[in-house]
């Protein structure tokens, strides 16, 4: 198998925003990731962490849980319809309808956002059909974001094209529960996974607009860099919740 070259997962970066990028991907297709979103998190002292996310329905987005520090206060926005270019964009500011799963970092990084009012015009992103089944070793999923495309520490540009990425699902050798690894298809390309494209979802392409969303992109296993990794919605705790935080809210 191909090996995917990561950086180590940072989670808050001073300055730069919070996430993870993409290099060895391409430009995503125009009729691909109409409900990727980008999310801000406009921090007290200044900073600005950017991270992607997903449109699960009109009014929530999925995304990364690391992508919103409490403790650094300030407010978080969400820009809708950046793909593609030609799509009519519409920024949500001062969220604060916002819930995190209750887990450790690295078995519950997820986190989802209310739109007040919803989005019109997005086919957003599915779910899963109950009983969820989690992706097999082989099965190739998609990831996608804004980090550079040519240098593994440069910032991330949220005014580039959207970029897309196949991965191709591995076993996880770590004990992190709740988890989806990945690594690259190409054996000749450096992949690189870095900030800037945290919170964006693994999703199982579909002909047409949507597809099914199987993670959220948190980044590399700390222990082994040459994979990428995803909070599951497969996972039974992360799925139940998801669905009674959608119904209760």
């Amino acid at each position: 198998m191909a090996k995917v070259f990561l950086l180590q997962l940072l989670l808050l970066l001073a300055g730069a925003g919070s996430g993870e990028r993409l290099i060895g991907g391409g430009p995503c297709k125009k009729r691909e990731r109409h409900h990727h979103v980008q999310v801000f998190h406009h921090k007290r002292n200044g900073q600005i962490g950017f991270c992607g996310g997903t449109l699960i329905h009109e009014n929530w987005v999925l995304t990364a849980a690391h992508c919103y520090n409490q403790t650094a206060g300030g407010t978080v926005s969400v820009k809708t319809g950046v793909h593609p270019n030609s799509a009519i964009q519409k920024t949500h500011s001062n969220l604060r309808d916002i819930h995190k799963f209750e887990e450790t970092k690295e078995t519950g990084d997820i986190m989802l956002i209310k739109l007040p009012g919803g989005v019109r015009g997005i086919t957003p992103a599915q779910l899963p059909k109950s009983p969820c089944k989690t992706p097999a070793n082989g099965d190739v999923l998609q990831v996608a974001g804004y980090g550079s495309t040519v240098n593994p520490t440069g910032p991330a540009d949220p005014k580039q094209p959207l970029q897309c990425l196949d991965q191709r699902v591995i076993h996880c050798p770590h004990s992190y529960s709740n988890t989806l690894c990945g690594e690259g298809l190409h054996k000749k390309k450096a992949t690189y996974s870095c900030q800037g494209d945290s919170g964006g979802g693994w999703l199982k392409k579909r002909t047409g607009r949507t597809g099914v969303i199987y993670g959220v992109h948190r980044g590399s296993l700390k222990q082994f860099t040459e994979m990428s990794a995803s909070t599951s919605v497969c996972a039974p705790r992360i799925r139940k919740w998801i669905k009674d935080t959608m119904t209760n809210h």
